[in-house]
């Protein structure tokens, strides 16, 4: 699963290496973490370094997004307008 950490982080104005230092962890530790597959404690804390939900670093079904108003804040996963 591909997660959205980096996304996320970029959206809310933080680098990885800022948000690596926020969790007391080298930059190393914190890509293996994105790129392996954290457990529910390791997402928890990434998600309140980056002060968002869990479910914001996670991908979206088929036929779902991620939904922002117009000033950036989640508003979290609808169901795509499908025509």
């Amino acid at each position: 699963m591909k997660l959205r950490v980096k996304e996320v982080a970029r959206n809310k104005g933080i680098d990885l290496q800022t948000l690596s230092k926020k969790l007391g962890i080298t930059y190393q530790a914190l890509n293996a973490r994105i790129i392996g597959n954290p457990s529910l404690k390791v997402l928890q804390e990434i998600a309140d370094a980056l002060d968002c939900p869990v479910f914001e670093l996670l991908p979206p079904g088929n036929h779902y997004q991620h939904y922002y108003d117009e000033k950036g804040n989640y508003n979290g996963i609808l169901k795509k307008n499908i025509i």
